[in-house]
This record gives structure tokens, sequence and C-alpha cells, in this order.
């Protein structure tokens, strides 16, 4: 720069941005992304009612691939959008069912599923199996001197503790679960409203479909056979997994996946 003039661009180069005024640009990634935002949200949202639809959508844009590929020679944009095609379908579709399975199958679990209220401790869990939230009796409460912790391989913590009333249950039929809110050498356990007397509610824990990885389900499975062998306790072979909460705040876990289904998981 001399004399505070800039210097003049030289003839023939282009800003980094040209390309964006191009409207082969544009007729080439447009529709790429639109075909990865709507696969995306379709296998969020609608996997669990139409999978088959889900399959015959992303079938049906690597048919269009196909035949854009096919004419290639016509229409100049035709093979760059023939060789993105395929991957915004398979990056929308494997997202999708990504975020399906790790966080949108849930609030629909729990809008599908029924409340039970006034459940006793005792009362068979197989009563409620097709429960979502339950309200325990008023004489229902954490045992939290028989809860443990289990320690995955990465070192996530799971907590249990059981569920009991003032009668002696032979059988344990509900555990109240969390993450990371119990002593790591057992007896105390601190996870939700547990320590909250006025609290009865359950939010269960529902088991996903696995595609991607395992739920919490099965690690709290492992924690509550760790209590078992623990304090010689008996438990039935298909108990409740629940999160012990408020009566108004059952909606907690259902709110909390809808959140992040909608943020992509954050």
């Amino acid at each position: 720069m001399k004399d505070g003039v800039l210097p003049a661009k030289p003839r023939g180069q282009k800003s980094p941005f040209s390309a964006w005024k191009q409207p082969g640009f544009w007729a080439v990634w447009g529709p790429q992304y639109a075909v990865f935002v709507f696969l995306l949200f379709f296998y969020t949202f609608g996997f669990m009612a139409l999978p088959s639809i889900c399959v015959i959508l992303s079938a049906s844009f690597l048919m269009v691939a196909g035949v854009l590929f096919a004419f290639k020679h016509e229409v100049r944009t035709f093979l760059p959008a023939s060789l993105m095609l395929p991957v915004a379908t398979a990056a929308g579709s494997i997202g999708g069912l990504y975020t399906y399975d790790v966080y949108a199958i849930y609030p629909q679990f729990y809008s599908n599923a029924r409340v039970y209220a006034d459940v006793l401790p005792s009362q068979p869990s197989a009563a409620v199996a097709d429960a979502g939230k339950l309200v325990f009796s008023s004489s229902a409460f954490v045992d939290v001197q028989h809860s443990v912790s289990y320690v995955t391989e990465r070192g996530s913590v799971f907590c249990v503790a059981p569920v009991r009333d003032s009668s002696q249950v032979q059988q344990m039929q509900y555990w109240a679960v969390g993450t990371a809110c119990c002593s790591l050498e057992g007896g105390d356990f601190w996870c939700d409203a547990a320590k909250d007397r006025k609290a009865t509610g359950g939010i269960v824990i529902f088991d996903n479909e696995g595609f991607f990885s395992s739920s919490s389900y099965d690690e709290y499975r492992k924690a509550s056979r760790k209590a078992e062998a623990t304090y010689q306790l008996m438990s039935v072979s298909e108990p409740r997994y629940v999160r012990w909460v408020m009566d108004d705040n059952l909606n907690a876990l259902a709110n909390e996946y809808n959140i992040k289904a909608r943020g992509g998981g954050t």
C-alpha cells in the first residue's frame, strides 16, 4: 500500500467466494443440503411410526442419483449432483437414525406408555409392564442404605437403590437409578429426589433399539445384580428401573430427550 491507496487487484484473480455466485454451484449443492436435512428429520421423528417409508425415501434418492448419472452428458451439473446425492442420502439417513436411536425414541416411548398411580413397591413389576410413568404409594421410599455403584470400563458410574416401603418385601420389583449420584463404596444415594420423602414419582427407564450403542438400561441391570450379590437381595427377572422424582416432574426425561433430539444431541 502506498500513500494510503490499496494495491489494485490483479486481473483474473477471483474472490474465494466467487463460486457461490455461480448458478451451477447452487444447482448442485442446494438440493444436496435439502435432501440431507429432510432425511435427517424424517428418520429422527418418523422412523418409529414409518420405518418402511424412511427406507423407501432413501432408496428413491439413490435411484434419482443413478438417473442423473445416466444423463450426465446432457446437463453439466448432473455428474457432480449424481456423485454428491448418495453422500447426502447416506449422511441424512444415518444421522437421523442415530439421533432417533439415542434421543428421539424415548419421548415417543413415554407418549405411548401408560401412567399408573398408587403403585406399591411389592406390586409385581409385570403388572405395570406397559408403564412409562409411575406414582408410588405414599409409604414408598428409596432404600439408600442398600444402594450400589457400578463403574463401566469407560469410567461411567451407574447407581441403583431398591424401592421399598415398611413391609418386608421378599423380592425387589423396582429400582431407583441414576448416574454419578451415589457413593462408590455403596450405602449412599442422592439421585434426583431420592432423599425427599415427599417424592413418590418414578420415570421408567426404557431400552433402545441398540442400532448404534446400548442404552443405560443394560448398565442398570448389571448394577442391580451387583446390589443383589452385595446385600443378599432377591430381585425379579424383569424389574422396573425408575428415576425417582417429584410427582409433578414425571415429564422431565421426555422433555430432556426432546430438547436433545431437536438440537442434535447438544
